[in-house]
């Protein structure tokens, strides 16, 4: 999936959690939008979609940012888990077990950047534009 889609499909995932839960705003839409984009950004330390993509970095990266800030980090891991989840659609999927084990699971339905990623993405829009309509 493409930045884009991920940074909307948080977007929604924050929106939800802040107006339906006690959350914070400003520590849930911070995490909110780390953990949207984050799990892209193994490249420093490695090659994309390798331990960075799994379900075990999800719960580290959750764990350390519920030591800065509960809300912080409960949204944080929470979009780190809908991100690699979007990413288990693509042709490619994700690693889920590593480091245990270096299969890559998902759908792989949807080509990254593609006119379905693109559709996700306007879909997610048009609910949020929808939603924050009514309010």
């Amino acid at each position: 999936m493409t930045k884009k889609t991920h940074v909307a499909s948080s977007c929604l995932l924050t929106a939800a959690l802040v107006i339906y839960t006690p959350l914070a705003i400003i520590p849930s839409a911070i995490g909110g939008f780390i953990g949207a984009v984050l799990p892209d950004y193994d490249f420093f330390v490695g090659k994309h979609r390798g331990f960075s993509h799994s379900i075990a970095c999800a719960a580290i990266v959750g764990i350390i940012g519920c030591l800065f800030n509960v809300n912080f980090g409960i949204v944080l891991g929470l979009s780190y888990i809908l991100h690699i989840g979007l990413d288990s659609f693509t042709k490619m999927g994700v690693p889920l077990l590593k480091p245990f084990n270096d299969n890559y699971y998902g759908f792989k339905l949807i080509k990254s950047g593609g006119s379905e990623d693109l559709f996700i993405c306007i879909v997610i829009i048009f609910i949020l534009t929808e939603w924050f309509a009514k309010i």
